[in-house]
């Protein structure tokens, strides 16, 4: 079983995550800020993290760079998710950030499943010798 993280601080959200993700048997964990995000994460070991950008102690697409950047996370993989990020340089910045992959509010569920299984199968293949 696959275990995620969702960094979300919207209730609402969070229940639309919970059910659409256990519904297809994955493990999902919440947060409600990127404080207790990092330490969900380092304390869980998640194999994919979802993360909202705006949160209410810190910038999601910070939050992004604070994760790649510490050697016990970079390697889980990151889908961030916003309403706000419509322009082609605002999504940019997410994946430069070092997310694997980019989703707008309002998302499709199905949608949603779709990205995560894309990443968590690029994730988990085997590296070519």
């Amino acid at each position: 079983m696959y275990r995620i993280v969702a960094v979300e601080d919207d209730p609402i959200v969070r229940r639309l995550f919970s059910r659409t993700l256990t519904s297809e048997s994955y493990e999902c964990i919440m947060a409600v800020n990127a404080a207790s995000g990092l330490q969900t994460c380092l304390e869980q070991k998640p194999d994919l993290i979802l993360l909202d950008v705006h949160l209410p102690d810190g910038n999601g697409i910070e939050v992004c760079r604070q994760f790649k950047d510490d050697m016990r996370l970079r390697h889980i993989p990151i889908l961030i998710i916003t309403g706000d990020a419509v322009s082609v340089e605002e999504r940019m910045e997410g994946l430069e950030s070092g997310a694997d992959d980019y989703i707008l509010k309002p998302f499709n569920p199905k949608e949603l499943l779709a990205r995560i299984k894309g990443i968590l199968k690029a994730s988990t293949r085997p590296t070519q010798a």
